[in-house]
């Protein structure tokens, strides 16, 4: 007899199709009356898969006594409790490194898009204004300074596309990183007020909550993105 799962949300169909190979697949998301279907299986579910976002309350778990793991489809674990499944055994799994380079590709596009005006230009564009008037002169990317707060998996995926455009690069983190030829400076403040540019590359939840706060955008300045 295969192993129950349960499954939270909604997965690729090659994926469902592959984990219902090897376990007996529930759906909760799907069901019409999810508390009645949670109630008819809970007891029998020894594996979870959730996202990152929705992760796994306290509350789901206390009611499923056989569970063994949470996997956790991309990286973020913020939305489980895992204290409690810590204190129960219950391993937590996540995907590292499927979507770095996707997030790395997403900071650069943002810092493109603020120094050169993409999203104003395009507004302008799209309202008719462009025979009428013309846009402030956007600001280069190449050289800029770039602050990186987290010199992770993400953190350095982003370096190393800043490389590209010739920017400055300098981090700060829990401690130094090795085997990086990138400046550490282990004070924020002292790091915002360097560069032109800050990309925050951390973990969320509690410990990085207001981790930039007022002091680090008032030391980044009012020409600091």
């Amino acid at each position: 007899m295969k192993p129950d799962l349960l499954l939270m949300q909604a997965f690729l169909g090659s994926t469902e199709k592959s984990l219902a190979e090897m376990r007996d697949v529930h759906r909760l998301f799907a069901a019409s009356d999810r508390d009645a279907f949670f109630d008819s299986v809970a007891l029998r579910i020894r594996a979870v898969a959730t996202g990152g976002m929705l992760g796994l309350s306290r509350e789901l778990m206390d009611r499923m006594p056989a569970l063994e793991i949470i996997a956790v489809n991309r990286i973020g674990i913020d939305a489980v409790d895992l204290d409690e499944a810590r204190r129960r055994g219950v391993r937590v799994t996540t995907t590292p490194d499927v979507l770095t380079d996707d997030v790395a590709d997403m900071a650069m596009a943002l810092l493109l898009a603020s120094f050169r005006r993409l999203c104003e230009g395009d507004r302008f564009v799209r309202a008719g204004r462009w025979p009428l008037a013309g846009l402030p002169v956007a600001r280069r990317v190449t050289g800029k300074r770039l602050g990186i707060l987290g010199l992770g998996r993400i953190g350095r995926a982003i370096a190393r596309r800043a490389e590209a455009f010739s920017m400055p690069i300098s981090y700060t983190d829990l401690r130094a990183a090795e085997n990086v030829s990138y400046r550490f400076i282990p004070d924020l403040m002292e790091l915002a007020r360097d560069v032109d540019a800050l990309v925050v590359a951390t973990s969320g939840g509690a410990g990085s909550k207001h981790l930039v706060n007022t002091a680090v955008l008032n030391a980044l300045g009012p020409e600091g993105f």
